[in-house]
């Protein structure tokens, strides 16, 4: 069986009266390809910055690597890695 890499349950995101995400629901499985897609102003990014921990979620819960993102950030960060969509890497 395999595990779960990221779980979220119900995340919500609102900036005063927009909310940017709705009670969002989905698990990634550890070594799987996920893609995150959408138009413009979807909530990818906020998403993105829950599971980061750069952004607190309003309620529900994300786990990255088996780590709350809300109760234990020092160790989702040090269990994943991010780069942005031009950054160079090389």
């Amino acid at each position: 069986m395999q595990e779960v890499a990221i779980q979220v349950k119900g995340l919500q995101k609102s900036y005063k009266q927009l909310h940017v995400l709705n009670g969002v629901n989905f698990e990634v499985k550890q070594g799987s390809i996920f893609a995150l897609l959408g138009s413009n102003g979807a909530g990818k990014t906020t998403i993105v910055n829950i599971l980061t921990t750069l952004l607190k979620q309003d309620s529900g819960t994300a786990t990255v690597n088996g780590f709350d993102v809300s109760l234990k950030p020092e160790y989702v960060r040090q269990s994943i890695s991010l780069t942005g969509q031009f950054a160079a890497v090389d």
